[in-house]
């Protein structure tokens, strides 16, 4: 399969130039450039939708938003709504339209993209929530149309591949170091689904805090479930009802957390007396919570609006270099997660 990383290569150009010659910038690319770039396309025998229209793309200005799970998830995960509230706000701002494409089932990415690539519904594409072995990746990543992911992959897959998200690894880290700080020792991870790549490298970071300061790892004590706080409450409930002690919790996801609450109550455990609580934050009503929750901020609206206006560059021809985006963040100390903890 002919990429643009060949064509650029085999041109002696960058990867944006290609890019440019594709979608007809002529503005941008020298006539020589444009014959040799197409000299290349026609030798390697690259035959996709552009280069049989005669490479003239029109612009739509509209961009498709990939969603690997059912609509129904989307609209129940606060941290998704995030995003694309922040999605909708640039796009709004940069007069885009978006086309928002979501699997019939959870964990379904690759469902008739590569349909949708074919058929040109937008300028580029958003690629939301990163999954292991994820198809996107590698269908667009082989091909031509400008894309960005809202999540960063794991290294075998980020080749060719533009992506905003936060350090969530190494923010985990400072999270659960900080409960351990406080006297901590029987930390449980309450995380989403493990074919999420945020969970993995949630529990990367975990991990990572345990080991440096020496603190037994206890697989027993991580739970991966979907984010609904009901199952969390009943997971948590039997965790915490069960012999297993634990004075600390870390969940990977603000709707988990508010479930772990909930299940603390229930048992007669009292935050943040008898058990701690640090989570992910994904939108106002963490501090809401009772007691108000501690954690990591998703900045998720930021990651929306920086992950549209990346992709705007790219499609523009105006970024030369894949690389990725790390947009700040920090913890927040709110009541959840006490000051003093159990040994």
């Amino acid at each position: 399969m002919v990429t643009i990383d060949e064509i650029a290569r085999r041109a002696g150009v960058s990867k944006s130039t290609v890019s440019n010659v594709l979608n007809n910038r002529d503005d941008r690319v020298s006539p020589e450039t444009k014959s040799k770039v197409v000299q290349v396309i026609e030798e390697l025998g690259y035959r996709s939708r552009r280069a049989k229209k005669g490479l003239v793309v029109p612009k739509t200005s509209t961009v498709a938003v990939l969603f690997p799970h059912s609509m129904e998830r989307m609209l129940g995960f606060p941290l998704s709504k995030e995003l694309m509230q922040g999605i909708a706000e640039t796009a709004k701002r940069l007069n885009y339209q978006l086309i928002i494409i979501s699997a019939g089932q959870d964990f379904n990415p690759t469902l008739l993209y590569e349909d949708i690539a074919n058929a040109q519904l937008g300028d580029g594409f958003l690629v939301m929530e990163l999954l292991k072995r994820d198809g996107r990746l590698k269908r667009f990543s082989r091909g031509v149309e400008p894309f960005v992911c809202l999540g960063k992959p794991e290294v075998q897959d980020n080749k060719g591949v533009s992506w905003v998200f936060i350090d969530l690894a190494t923010m985990v880290e400072k999270a659960v170091t900080r409960l351990i700080e406080a006297g901590h020792r029987h930390i449980a991870f309450l995380g989403t689904e493990e074919r999420r790549i945020t969970a993995l490298q949630a529990y990367r970071g975990f991990e990572r805090a345990l080991e440096k300061r020496r603190v037994p790892l206890k697989e027993d004590l991580r739970l991966n479930i979907s984010p609904d706080s009901y199952q969390a409450k009943l997971a948590v409930g039997e965790l915490l009802g069960g012999r297993k002690k634990v004075t600390a919790m870390f969940a990977e996801s603000q709707v988990l957390a508010e479930g772990a609450l909930h299940a603390a109550r229930e048992v007669g455990r009292k935050v943040p007396q008898d058990l701690a609580v640090m989570s992910m934050l994904e939108n106002q009503e963490s501090a809401q919570t009772d007691p108000p929750l501690s954690g990591i901020d998703w900045k998720a609206r930021e990651l929306g609006r920086h992950a549209l206006e990346l992709l705007v560059r790219v499609m523009g021809g105006e970024e030369d270099d894949i690389a990725g985006r790390i947009v700040p963040t920090e913890v927040i100390v709110r009541q959840s997660c006490g000051t003093e903890g159990k040994r």
